[in-house]
């Protein structure tokens, strides 16, 4: 009997009639595509896969369906600075260095935190479409990203929270990957806290429960006592939104003095993307477009 994959999806529950809060996901499927677009070293995978897990759980709580949320972890590691972009159940990632590689920890767990750097900041960036987006940045508190994305709810959002994030990679192939969030509401009794506190540990090993069990199983046993209610469910994919337009954008941008450099010393230009590696030609005919378009506009 063939196995049949979980889909990747995040669902929202209440607890003790909304004196608490919980995003549960699962990410496999969506890490693997970045792994296929990317081919990470194995604590890279877990570390791009973390990010994006914990940047969905950001996006699916914006109200707007064309909000997005930047997230940026710029540490002191080799993996240089990663970039996660969620719109919704939408999520893309991107790495300076994603082929680097660090010892495993002593536990023989994959060290995240070092390939990630222990020291520097995780910044995010709202845009739901006003003029200036909401921006919030605080330091790493360790590089794992579950205890960073606390801190940022905790220290920027003024929320109490508890993120766990995990990943399962062989060979560069995530095997199980997703989160939890849970966020105490204001109002929240001390015996709810005292509760979700000692059930904290049951987080521990989250991408191998994740492996094994269905996300709504795993929400009615981690919390059973606390009355979860599943108040929705939400797909999640792994989506690039670039396009050939806006790169045309991007190149338009450089300036009239460096398109007509390009266009007189390789006569076209390459752009791929980050998020995809998705290479796009502009040939001799659309730099002269451009600037002629730019003089257009001048």
């Amino acid at each position: 009997m063939s196995f049949v994959q979980p889909k990747d999806e995040m669902l929202r529950l209440t607890l003790m009639d909304g004196q608490a809060r919980v995003l549960l996901c699962r990410t496999t499927r969506l890490s693997q595509k970045m792994a296929s677009i990317h081919i990470p070293s194995d604590t890279a995978c877990a570390a791009l896969s973390r990010l994006m897990s914990g940047t969905l759980m950001l996006s699916v709580m914006m109200k707007g369906e064309e909000d997005s949320v930047t997230v940026t972890v710029a540490g002191d590691g080799p993996i240089g600075k990663m970039t996660a972009v969620g719109r919704g159940g939408d999520v893309k990632v991107t790495a300076d260095y994603p082929q680097q590689e660090v010892p495993r920890r002593a536990d023989g767990h994959l060290d995240v935190g070092t390939l990630v750097g222990h020291h520097g900041r995780l910044s995010v960036i709202k845009d739901i479409g006003l003029k200036e987006p909401y921006i919030g940045q605080v330091n790493l508190v360790s590089g794992e990203l579950g205890e960073d994305f606390a801190q940022y709810y905790t220290v920027s959002e003024q929320t109490p929270s508890l993120v766990a994030l995990g990943a399962r990679v062989s060979d560069g192939m995530p095997l199980s990957t997703g989160g939890i969030l849970v966020q105490a509401m204001p109002g929240c009794e001390e015996e709810t806290l005292n509760q979700l506190e000692l059930r904290s540990m049951l987080f521990a090993d989250i991408s191998r429960e994740l492996a094994e069990n269905d996300l709504m199983d795993l929400a009615n046993a981690w919390f059973d006592g606390l009355e979860p209610r599943l108040e929705g469910r939400q797909e999640l994919n792994y989506r690039c939104d670039c396009s050939r337009e806006r790169m045309e954008r991007a190149l338009a941008a450089l300036g009239r003095e460096e398109l007509t450099d390009i266009l007189h010393t390789d006569g076209y230009a390459t752009l791929t993307c980050h998020f995809c590696r998705t290479s796009r030609v502009f040939d001799e005919n659309d730099l002269r477009r451009l600037l002629e378009e730019g003089s257009a506009d001048a």
